[in-house]
């Protein structure tokens, strides 16, 4: 891979990590439909209606959306630099066959199609209204965008360890899969406002685990925003389960990745991402943490999926990296 290469390839995780963190500014600011259409808002490609003869076209051709500038220029912002990060991935698939081959394709190609589903996805969260299996598949998409290119840029890296065991390769991957199942819950919470379900912690409304908690509606995926699959409105109990369920397999996670960062210190040249492991699990808890008992101030709540993407990227450069030694 050429420098010109890695060097774009680091410019688009740096990129992706700044759309997921503005697209959770936008979803947890409630402006995710500040927008009513897609890819444009309220007809228009470039900016928002903002002068009094567009704000009256924009009412009269949506009126069930509310012309709020704001919460416009937030949704569009993210929507240009979703789309800059497409191009840079376009780009990346380009260099690598012209002006000649000098790179896998199959990783470029399998990530302009994540672009595309990405790009689908964030219109059917605004045309669907927000459905929280939606908006959590797009929250995946994103991250699954940035753990592609992370593990792109990993595997042109110089080789950090020279032998493992295959033990490590495999915990690796094990780490790797309960942070992603991680993030997806937390996703699910997120895009069903289960965040304030529990407003305590380390016990949930008093208890450790409440006696109430309803699960039979807690992971229906086809339902509507605030609805049960039957159109009636999701209970307390019903968010609290969803809550609750995040923060107990958050204990997993972290129990998982504090033991495979102590084992990654055992040897020299695997203490260094044992390190950065341990740092960035115990950051992410602690964020999530503050999250609760400060009640969700805006800055910690995007700052947490910040942390959220950052861990992924950890875990995935180790992964690959572990992948490379030899057994």
């Amino acid at each position: 891979m050429s420098l010109n290469q890695k060097k774009l390839l680091t410019f688009g995780i740096l990129l992706a990590l700044c759309v997921i963190s503005l697209g959770a500014y936008v979803r947890l600011s409630d402006a995710g439909l500040g927008c009513p259409d897609w890819p444009g808002c309220y007809g228009k490609l470039l900016g928002v209606p903002d002068s009094h003869i567009e704000v009256n076209e924009a009412r009269t051709a949506f009126p069930h959306a509310p012309v709020e500038a704001a919460k416009a220029w937030k949704e569009m912002i993210h929507r240009y630099l979703a789309g800059t990060l497409g191009l840079v991935i376009a780009a990346l698939a380009v260099s690598a066959v012209w002006p000649k081959r000098q790179a896998a394709l199959a990783p470029r190609i399998f990530l302009v199609g994540l672009v595309l589903v990405q790009a689908a996805l964030g219109m059917l969260t605004v045309t669907w209204l927000l459905k929280p299996v939606i908006v959590t598949m797009h929250l995946l998409g994103g991250m699954l965008i940035l753990a592609t290119l992370v593990g792109m840029r990993a595997n042109a890296a110089p080789a950090l360890v020279n032998t493992t065991t295959s033990t490590m390769k495999q915990a690796a991957w094990v780490v790797t899969a309960l942070i992603l199942m991680q993030i997806a819950l937390g996703g699910w919470t997120s895009a069903n406002y289960a965040a304030m379900a529990c407003a305590d912690y380390p016990l949930c409304q008093g208890q450790l685990m409440p006696a109430d908690l309803d699960w039979s509606h807690a992971f229906v995926f086809n339902r509507e925003l605030g609805q049960t699959s039957d159109g009636q409105m999701l209970s307390l109990q019903t968010l609290t389960a969803i809550h609750w369920t995040h923060r107990s397999f958050a204990l997993l996670v972290l129990a998982a990745c504090v033991a495979f960062a102590l084992r990654m210190k055992h040897q020299d040249d695997t203490r260094p991402m044992g390190n950065l492991l341990l740092v960035a699990v115990v950051v992410q808890v602690l964020l999530g943490i503050s999250n609760v008992w400060l009640q969700w101030p805006l800055f910690l709540a995007v700052l947490h999926n910040t942390g959220a993407a950052a861990l992924l990227a950890v875990a995935v450069y180790t992964t690959v990296q572990l992948q490379r030694a030899k057994s």
